[in-house]
């Protein structure tokens, strides 16, 4: 009866293990950074993102494509809102890759760019960038053979740039529809959200701002000490608006993974400047790194 008693214990270990959706030893799926890079010249070459155009429609097909091919079950959440340039047509893509848990991880990036008129603006780090990221992860996912431990709901957001100046009504058009029309279950299973946005800056210092969920962001910095990347990350007092925000009015974890200083004092944010040849694969497989090492312990 002992005997039996001693190799139980380990058999109940692994159930309970199970039970929690983390398997002794897992390592989660590493990013291509040479990969994600390549993607995110691929939807710069689409043109001005702007919400509402031609060109936004043509990466949304995009992204669609993309997310399916890497296996995601793909949806499009299309709405119109009345803006200070009056109705424009948005349009969500949400690519959720189903885990060994009914409980989610939101990983989210916004995907369209600001319009500044005449520019020859790419938006490579604001837009492309995190996008980039969302679709390699889901293809990293796909080479290990493995599901994730829970369910990655992948957003890309529209209407994250405010037309004129963000206010109540003018920017974060998309995430504050998605969150609005997130049923009672969802908010229930929704383990955190985790945004990322500018995160292709060749000089990466990605500074997690004060109103972010703060088991979420020491999780990432507990992701970025144990991979040796603590030196690109750290937390900072200044307040972000952006995507996360629209969870944490929800009352649902959320943290903004950002580097908000893009070149000289931010002189590259929202100018031509803004080009592929700012942004690096290695910064991405950096903070893709520490996002999946998030998703991978969430639960723990």
């Amino acid at each position: 009866m002992l005997n039996s008693k001693i190799w139980l214990l380990p058999v109940l270990a692994l159930l309970l293990q199970a039970g929690n959706g983390c398997r002794r030893n897992e390592v989660p799926p590493s990013v291509d950074g040479a990969a994600a890079i390549d993607l995110a010249a691929r939807l710069v070459a689409f043109g001005k993102r702007c919400s509402g155009t031609e060109a936004y429609r043509r990466q949304a097909d995009f992204i669609a494509a993309e997310a399916k091919a890497a296996g995601a079950e793909v949806v499009f959440q299309d709405f119109i809102q009345q803006t200070v340039k009056g109705e424009i047509l948005f349009r969500n893509i949400i690519a959720e890759v189903k885990g060994r848990s009914r409980q989610f991880v939101i990983v989210s990036a916004h995907c369209d760019v600001k319009d500044l008129g005449d520019s020859n603006f790419e938006g490579a780090n604001d837009g492309a960038s995190g996008t980039a990221l969302l679709l390699e992860m889901m293809q990293a996912i796909k080479r290990t053979g493995e599901k994730p431990p829970v369910t990655v709901r992948f957003v890309f957001f529209d209407g994250e740039e405010c037309m004129v100046a963000y206010s109540e009504r003018d920017g974060l058009f998309g995430s504050s529809y998605y969150a609005d029309r997130m049923s009672a279950e969802e908010q229930r299973q929704c383990l955190g959200v985790i945004n990322v946005d500018m995160i292709g800056d060749r000089d990466l210092h990605v500074t997690i701002p004060q109103n972010s969920d703060d088991r979420l962001s020491e999780l990432a910095l507990e992701g970025a000490e144990e991979s040796g990347l603590d030196t690109y990350f750290s937390r900072s007092p200044q307040v972000i608006l952006d995507d996360h925000v629209q969870f944490l009015k929800k009352g649902i974890p959320a943290v903004n993974l950002i580097d908000f200083n893009y070149g000289e004092a931010n002189s590259y944010w929202h100018t031509d400047a803004d080009a592929m040849d700012k942004i690096s694969g290695k910064s991405l497989e950096i903070v893709g790194e520490v996002v999946f090492f998030m998703i991978w312990n969430v639960k723990k």
